[in-house]
């Protein structure tokens, strides 16, 4: 009988020591040896402005939906029931879905709405040439980051630095793992995540291949309208501006490329929707590069060359869902999720830019020098259930030890233009101000994150580019963090956000960081 325990015990110690071995796997460091602390250029190598060399491109990340279950309606669905059938388009035997992330669990795409894309710009100033791709992503954790800079600098491109950035889409493949067939699966494909690296590679090359002599030209539309984006928690304050970087050839005059910088959580499709799409932002870069087209006519010409969308703050949360947009071309409103909403939304925007383009007050910029400073850093993680998701390789990243994040901050310097790269949801009241302290918060006292950071950056068109570098979920203010009761603003209930955070002191790093930055940008061009 003892041997029989011990034996037990011995087996029991055995699945116990496995299992341990398996959560500190999927927790480990994958690059342990990664830090940045970038300037460029060297103070000794700063040149004088001069033209820019500037490239753009885009290729697709959209992937071949390959099985389905669909019901008698033709409707997608996750699990069979009587009637429904199965294309098993692998062969396989296994239903290989592509989960689509935001949301629920178990939302299999079904098809495609419309490609979804990698777009990457380059800025070469003859010293420093920086790259940056935006992807048609719900995030890109610091760790796929990595990966991909290691992957450029294979090519010998002699690219100074790369930042990829995602839209935030809620109707695209998961990359984050959080999104799977089930609470404790990973919903990422590793050959689609191997496909979108590939292909964000490849876009940065083909952008290097267009690059020509370029001017820049700058602007900003100061707000949109209150039906095409809305914050769902107070303090209710956006980031609806949309700061504009148009790049002209400077031989021909022609406009080639147009990097838009606005804040809005693209999920207008809504949670029913399982076709992959870019949501709004189809719509928006369509009418930009081809025109705002209904039943094959054109309402607006566009302007051709590449539209490149980076999203802003959003946290809060920023979304249009809950909003009733208007589609003057209809003359009708859209409430509902849907893609006619999609479309009313992408085609107004594209509306307030190519208006801006025919008649807005723009700044042209024949000469410039680049200067970036880019900084990794680590957030303290506090949230049981991402370390619990990182444990079961869920959350599909590694972490530095079991309480700290590896993550970024970035600032680019281009004339007038400064771009500050941010790497989650972060809460507008941090970008441009409005933190309050609302009675009831967990953490009382005075706002902790002040200067927000557009006050603190000296450019005269300061763009602000989210999700960049990282996905680490939402930045709120400390003061504003709340989850004990009493609830703040009446709240019955502990409000949405603080269970997607790494912690109450993610604002606080967060600001530390970027008052580092820009301290350090300040020092080098002094």
């Amino acid at each position: 009988m003892k041997k029989v325990l011990l034996i037990s015990l011995a087996v029991v110690i055995l699945i116990v020591l496995i299992a341990v071995g398996f959560m500190l796997s999927n927790m480990r460091d994958r690059h342990p040896d990664y830090s940045l602390n970038l300037f460029l250029p060297d103070r000794e190598m700063l040149v004088e402005d001069t033209i820019l060399q500037i490239g753009i491109a885009k290729l697709p990340i959209t992937p071949e939906v390959i099985d389905t279950w669909t019901d008698v309606d033709g409707n997608a669905r996750y699990e069979p029931d009587k009637g429904d059938t199965y294309t098993d388009n692998n062969g396989n035997g296994e239903f290989d879905a592509y989960w689509l992330a935001g949301f629920q669990n178990q939302r299999p795409a079904s098809g495609v709405h419309d490609d979804i894309w990698a777009r990457s710009i380059i800025w070469d100033d003859g010293t420093t040439r920086i790259a940056m791709v935006v992807l048609d992503a719900i995030g890109f954790f610091h760790d796929d980051v990595i990966d991909v800079r290691e992957m450029v600098a294979a090519k010998n491109w002699e690219i100074d630095h790369v930042i990829v950035a995602s839209t935030h889409n809620h109707e695209v493949p998961d990359l984050m793992g959080l999104w799977g067939g089930g609470f404790l699966k990973s919903g990422v494909n590793a050959r689609y995540m191997k496909f979108v690296k590939e292909q964000a590679v490849k876009c940065v090359g083909k952008a290097i291949s267009t690059m020509r002599p370029s001017f820049l030209k700058l602007s900003k539309i100061d707000s949109t309208a209150a039906d095409l984006v809305r914050d769902s928690r107070p303090p209710y304050v956006l980031d609806n501006a949309i700061y504009l970087m148009q790049f002209v050839d400077a031989h021909s005059g022609q406009p080639f490329g147009l990097l838009m910088n606005w804040g809005d959580h693209p999920e207008t499709a809504g949670s029913d929707n399982l076709q992959i799409t870019a949501d709004f932002a189809h719509y928006w870069l369509e009418g930009i590069e081809n025109g705002i087209i209904y039943n094959g006519k054109v309402k607006e010409p566009g302007i051709g060359g590449i539209a490149v969308f980076a999203n802003g703050a959003i946290g809060g949360l920023m979304t249009s869902l809950g909003c009733d947009v208007y589609d003057p071309w209809l003359d009708k409103s859209f409430k509902k999720s849907n893609f006619d909403k999609d479309r009313a939304q992408g085609n107004r925007l594209a509306k307030l830019v190519l208006d801006q383009l025919k008649t807005g007050q723009w700044e042209t910029i024949e000469t410039a020098s680049i200067t970036l400073a880019a900084k990794s850093f680590m957030f303290d993680l506090d949230n049981f259930i991402f370390k619990i998701g990182g444990a079961f390789g869920v959350l599909d990243r590694g972490f530095v030890e079991f309480n700290k994040l590896r993550s970024e901050v970035d600032l680019m310097v281009i004339g007038p233009a400064w771009i500050l790269t941010l790497p989650g949801e972060v809460n507008p009241e941090l970008v441009n101000g409005g933190i309050e302290v609302p009675a009831g918060a967990d953490f009382p006292g005075p706002p902790v994150e002040i200067p927000v950071f557009r006050e603190m950056m000296q450019g005269k068109y300061n763009f602000v580019i989210g999700l960049a570098n990282d996905e680490v979920g939402y930045i709120m203010p400390r003061t504003q963090w709340d989850v004990d009761e009493p609830f703040t603003y009446n709240y019955k209930k502990r409000p949405y956000g603080e269970i997607n955070s790494l912690g109450p002191e993610t604002g606080p790093i967060l600001h530390r960081e970027v008052q580092q930055i820009i301290a350090g940008i300040r020092e080098l061009t002094d």
